[in-house]
């Protein structure tokens, strides 16, 4: 019947029917236009991600935001804020890696996972099998802050482990075998590589991440060029820059990028250049973390470093003391897997077996961790000291460890035994010391 209707207007309307033909061509034309917008947006995103440009899913481009801003929608400063006002129904998890001296930081929130740097070659594949048995599957993100090898090495072990949505890293080369490796298996994966700026803006579930630094990148630089992000997930929020040194530090001060986080990743591993008192005061953290090797060469933690940490009223937490370290956030406050420790030795008294005068390192969840022994200590009289404390002991390999040792978390558990006494008395019952926590 609608039909036949219409074809009589046909014959009595002719000319409105030719007014109807042409605005549905007009119509046509403008949908035909608006289609071709689309795809040079499409095309704009695709050549972005392949050329590291900043523009990625969860992000928009000014022209996006201009037309949301006319349209009376929420701009990206916008939406951040009604993020902030209205708190995430789930967690937020944060673990710090005890990959000796380096860093590894594995985040997750909502089932979606993001690794940022992953230690040196040593630790490897204790980072693949910690991130297997989180129930890893796929990394939305991985963030090579830079090309050290104790940041890369691990980076390059899980990008062949798991399948991995984005990388983003700095925008320099180095001639150096790992970055080789790191090149190669983006390439064979055929993984999206981004060479973000500050200000860049991604997003992990309900948490989101915006790019501090570097400022610029300078292909004379290693440490400056770090990729640096302030993690935020409701109220809470988390500052990690690699290893950024005082220079980078200064240029973000500068540059008025939010800094003040509630928990710092010090930079470095806590070397005396970085965490400078004006990067300190700006950042206020309520909890400072120090990644670092028990007894490392170069004396990190540094006393300096330590001072400022106690001086802003930080709580500290030491992967060289406590192991792996896990903070998680609700979105208000935040709670962590060990105690803070109270025990400030820097570096290099820890490597020469001062001993712990607070009678605790901090951490709650290991057995026998509050006392850190160590082997070759002087006393005051100048003597040999026969330091005790609590070691885990391998029966197979016959090595004691420390028990905050990443290799007492990989022990078969009938090979595994506790030990209260001295090293002196285990040396002489045939152990030897363990050379990766130095016990």
């Amino acid at each position: 019947m609608q039909t036949a209707g219409k074809q009589k207007k046909k014959r009595d309307n002719s000319s409105r029917i030719r007014s109807g033909a042409a605005a549905l061509c007009a119509a046509l034309l403008l949908l035909l236009s608006g289609c071709g917008t689309a795809s040079d947006g499409q095309a704009v995103r695709q050549q972005a991600a392949l050329s590291g440009g900043a523009l990625q899913d969860g992000q928009m481009s000014e022209q996006q935001m201009a037309e949301q801003q006319e349209n009376g929608e929420a701009s990206t400063a916008g939406t951040e804020g009604q993020r902030e006002e209205q708190m995430p129904d789930g967690t937020l998890s944060v673990t710090f890696l005890d990959v000796g001296q380096g860093n590894a930081v594995l985040v997750e929130q909502g089932g979606a996972y993001m690794l940022i740097d992953g230690g040196n070659r040593d630790y490897s594949s204790f980072v693949v099998s910690y991130l297997k048995e989180q129930g890893v599957e796929e990394l939305a993100y991985v963030i090579a802050s830079h090309y050290d090898a104790d940041h890369l090495n691990g980076v390059v072990g899980a990008l062949h482990a798991f399948s991995c949505g984005q990388v983003l890293a700095p925008d320099y080369v180095t001639d150096t075998r790992v970055y080789e490796s790191f090149e190669r298996v983006i390439k064979e994966q055929d993984i999206a590589l981004a060479y973000p700026a500050v200000g860049d803006t991604y997003t992990l579930g309900d948490a989101s991440f915006t790019v501090v630094c570097p400022k610029a990148y300078d292909p004379k630089e290693d440490n400056d060029n770090s990729v640096g992000i302030r993690l935020v997930y409701g109220d809470t929020s988390f500052l990690i820059c690699g290893d950024a040194g005082k220079a980078e530090e200064q240029a973000m001060l500068d540059s008025g990028v939010t800094l003040e986080s509630d928990v710092y990743l010090a930079s470095h591993h806590g070397s005396e250049g970085s965490s400078s008192e004006a990067f300190m005061r700006a950042v206020s953290p309520s909890a400072v973390v120090i990644s670092a090797g028990a007894g490392n060469s170069y004396g990190h933690p540094t006393r300096t470093v330590l001072d400022r940490v106690k001086a802003c009223g930080a709580a500290l937490y030491r992967t060289d003391l406590q192991g792996t370290i896990t903070v998680t956030s609700d979105g208000t406050s935040l709670s962590w897997s060990v105690d803070a420790t109270q025990d400030y030795r820097d570096g290099d008294e820890v490597a020469a077996g001062v001993a712990d005068t607070t009678g605790t390192s901090g951490a709650a969840d290991t057995a026998g961790s509050a006392a850190q022994a160590s082997s070759g200590g002087e006393t005051a009289a100048g003597g040999t000291a026969d330091v005790t404390g609590e070691y885990v002991l391998n029966t197979n390999t016959k090595k004691f460890h420390r028990s905050s040792c990443s290799s007492v978390a990989q022990m078969s558990p009938e090979n595994k035994a506790a030990f209260s006494g001295s090293r002196e008395e285990l040396i002489a019952a045939g152990y030897d010391p363990c050379k990766r926590c130095n016990p």
